[in-house]
């Protein structure tokens, strides 16, 4: 049994210890269409993708005219003497690329608010009785004035969120 427990200890430190060399592999990274970033150890056909070693760290870039050279820094050619960059960055259109994205995502909940607007102001329309349940977990029924509030709940939420 002691033995036992000792071989697992072992196996457990060399594993723990190999571990470092596995993660440091070489690896391929690219964006495929979807805007979904991939990791492969096969370079893929059909996309631009950055090669990242030990000696090469994600997003650095390597002298063409020296297969195997050491990474180096590209100088951005508008700020030479502030900012080292690998990559020109237009903020401008990285903002309006974000500001496009927020405003189909605010359009889709609009969306999705007025039609559950609608759906609950049909309700509260269609039926005479309707169950709710209490803080406490006890189902009952609202009152005419509770009901009321709720219609004018739901038509406000169909005016906010179904216009335009």
């Amino acid at each position: 049994m002691r033995n036992l427990i000792l071989n697992i200890g072992l196996l457990a430190v060399i594993c723990v210890s190999a571990m470092p060399t596995i993660a440091e592999e070489d690896y391929y990274v690219w964006v495929d269409e979807n805007g979904v970033t991939n990791y492969a150890q096969r370079n893929p056909r059909g996309y631009d993708a950055d090669y990242v070693s030990r000696n090469r760290q994600f997003g650095q870039q390597v002298d063409p005219r020296r297969p195997g050279a050491a990474p180096v820094e590209v100088e951005s050619s508008s700020r030479p003497d502030t900012i080292k960059q690998t990559k020109a960055v237009d903020p401008d259109a990285l903002v309006a690329e974000e500001r496009a994205a927020l405003s189909a995502e605010i359009s889709a909940t609009k969306r999705s608010n007025c039609e559950i607007g609608k759906k609950n102001l049909a309700q509260l329309q269609a039926f005479s009785r309707i169950r709710v349940q209490d803080k406490n977990g006890v189902n009952r029924v609202l009152t005419s004035s509770e009901k009321d509030d709720k219609m004018t709940e739901a038509r406000l939420v169909i005016s906010d969120n179904c216009s335009g």
